[in-house]
């Protein structure tokens, strides 16, 4: 059986039917970053889904409540949308009478994801523009970029032509490299070569799918790869590249095996398994096909489903096992009307075509071709035109009608010269825009290189700029050095200078304290030299000896030798009296000519002798002193007084 169901393998002159409109629309991929991808339906998505709803049941804040109910409804919305959509309501209502502009942005974006899965592109279309507009409002530009970029996908489902495609992609692509967010980068680089390959241009498409790819490893973005690596595996098929194709469809799986993407990893496994059958490896496309179906089944992916279910009936078709390729048929007819158009029906219609010609019922397959010559003359594709007139020609001579026969298979060969036309046009309009943007490439290289230039002529000049400023700079700071040098060196000769001269004045004090200290000893000693001299003539000597004695002791206890001695002593420690006195208010006047002997490094015996005490009575008073002071025992009386 001649090969057609790898999405036709040719592009068309609408391209409608391509391969990219074989992926179900429903996962291409509407994930909406609000929310991030739904779960399996699975245990623990039950238990998800439990777990939220006591949260909604128990919310008192109505706001809380709405993006509870919306993350519920994004969860299960490929499950069961009916149930989705009372939760989207609900919260809806809440934002009717509430003011949260973020949560009517995310209400806006849920609304648009439901009306996908349903099929309703043009509300979906309108809710990702309120919902972009909503998030670019509250300054989450990102984000909002985000959401109109799904409108491009919208777009597309609604076959909306691709100048108003590229407009968008204008509009919203310069936001994106200024942000430089690398997965919108991405996914426009990804919507380029959609348009590209729309207009026939494969390898400008393929190339740009490979920068996406580029783009979305480099910067780790797991959740779109499989979509990418998707897209560029089916660009490998469509150029009759089955093995690159499987390779790239391959990784596609395992990313989406990792991070639980259940829906596109059925779409991977069904292109895969188009690849292998056209390799004629029929077993291995058997398990990629039912792996695929059910997988769709248990997420409710319904035209993956319904895709797999034809694919599947013309592996078995082409290796003529009658009996399973109807029954495949069978439960592509059980499925809900609005899957059974489109591409979809065009391929049961082909595949149930040639079934009844291999079960000789031409009549049958007459009535399964004409659809699919409708449905390829209402979008005019040379390729779908060709097929169809084909199989057509062959049921007609099936049933002896050979003349309509022969004009059928001359009509198909018309068409696929048309088509072969098409595509050599298609070619030359590539190579053209190739060279283009190579040239302006080389352009836009020069410009840089000259620019590059610049920045090097203006960096060496802003080099020998700083530098001079640097000498500059250096001198002065040298020159402030030394001026600094110079002034603390004048600093400290006068410092020194200050120093002799309070040294010399200090010593000058002391010798005049000790000139007056000789002249009051030796007044001292005449007197006592005239009073003996009466003592040893006098017949009273006791008296007289006892006078002596009061003298000397009155020399002694003299206060005014004190009062003289604590002048000079302040003269050489300025302030140490007051000094003592404020900072210990208990302090005797006795206590404070210890300290005064103590400044002056005298010994005990000295101190002694001056103070007319025993020297248990000089550490009797330093150990009062001590008190007063509230030493300890490691501190030291005598460098607490130094210092002071």
């Amino acid at each position: 059986m001649e090969s057609k169901s790898l999405t036709k393998n040719v592009p068309v002159l609408k391209f409608q039917n391509n391969v990219y409109s074989k992926v179900d629309k429903l996962s291409f991929l509407f994930f909406l970053i609000v929310f991030g991808m739904h779960f399996n339906l699975n245990a623990q998505l039950e238990k998800k889904v439990d777990s939220m709803q006591q949260i909604i049941n128990m919310a008192k804040n109505d706001s809380i409540r709405a993006t509870e109910q919306l993350t519920l409804a994004e969860m299960i919305i490929y499950q069961d949308p009916q149930k989705a959509k009372t939760y989207i309501d609900s919260a809806e209502t809440i934002y009717k009478t509430k003011t949260y502009e973020r949560g009517l942005a995310n209400l806006y974006a849920v609304k648009a994801n439901y009306s996908y899965t349903q099929s309703n592109y043009d509300d979906a279309m309108k809710y990702l523009d309120k919902s972009g507009n909503e998030f670019m409002k509250v300054g989450d530009t990102i984000l909002g970029l985000t959401i109109k970029s799904n409108i491009i996908i919208t777009m597309k489902a609604l076959s909306k032509p691709q100048d108003s495609i590229e407009r968008i992609i204008n509009e919203i692509e310069p936001l994106i490299l200024k942000h430089k967010d690398t997965a919108l980068m991405a996914t426009m680089l990804e919507h380029k070569s959609d348009i590209a390959l729309e207009r026939g241009h494969r390898n400008i498409s393929l190339s740009k799918m490979l920068e996406a790819i580029e783009l979305r490893e480099q910067f780790n973005d797991s959740l779109y790869l499989p979509q990418t690596y998707y897209k560029t595996g089916v660009l490998y098929l469509e150029m009759f590249d089955y093995e690159s194709g499987i390779s790239q469809l391959d990784i596609g799986i395992e990313i989406s095996d990792v991070i639980g993407q259940n829906n596109m990893k059925a779409q991977l496994l069904r292109m895969k398994g188009i690849g292998l059958m056209e390799l004629k490896r029929y077993d291995d496309a058997k398990q990629n096909f039912e792996e695929a179906l059910q997988i769709s089944k248990m997420i409710n992916l319904r035209r993956n489903t319904a895709k797999t279910l034809i694919q599947m009936a013309e592996l078995e078709t082409r290796q003529d096992h009658i009996t399973k390729a109807k029954s495949y048929l069978e439960d592509y007819n059980k499925l809900d009307d609005d899957l059974k158009r489109g591409g979809a029906h065009y391929d049961y219609n082909l595949t149930q075509g040639q079934l009844n010609l291999k079960i000789n019922q031409p009549k049958a397959a007459l009535v399964n071709f004409n659809y699919c010559l409708k449905d390829a003359e209402a979008i005019n594709s040379f390729r779908d035109i060709s097929w169809s007139k084909l199989y057509k020609s062959r049921a007609l001579k099936q049933l002896g009608r050979f003349n309509e026969a022969y004009n059928e298979l001359q009509e198909s060969s018309d068409a696929k010269d048309s088509l072969n036309s098409y595509l050599r046009t298609s070619l030359a309009e590539e190579q053209k825009i190739i060279y283009e943007t190579n040239r302006k490439e080389k352009e836009i290289a020069l410009q840089k290189s000259e620019i590059e230039l610049l920045k090097e002529q203006e960096k060496v000049a802003h080099t020998r700029q700083l530098l001079l400023i640097i000498g500059i700079v250096s001198l002065l700071l040298l020159a402030g050095l030394l001026l600094y040098g110079l002034r603390q060196k004048i600093k400290r000769n006068k410092a020194e200078r200050e120093k002799l001269d309070a040294s010399l004045e200090f010593k000058e004090k002391e010798l005049t304290t000790h000139a007056l200290h000789l002249a009051h000893k030796n007044e001292v000693l005449l007197d006592l030299k005239s009073q003996l001299k009466e003592l040893k003539s006098g017949p009273e000597n006791s008296r007289n000896y006892q006078k002596v004695i009061n003298t000397i002791n009155l020399d002694i206890n003299n206060d005014g030798n004190w009062e003289q001695f604590r002048t000079y002593f302040e003269d050489v420690h300025k302030d140490f009296n007051s000094k003592v006195m404020k900072t210990y208010p208990d302090v005797s006047t006795n206590d404070l000519r210890l300290m005064a002997l103590l400044k002056m490094n005298l010994s005990s015996k000295e101190i002694a002798n001056i103070l007319n005490i025993s020297a248990e009575g000089v550490k009797k008073a330093r150990y009062r002193l001590r008190k007063k002071l509230q030493l300890t025992t490691e501190d030291s009386l005598q460098e607490l007084v130094i210092e002071l």
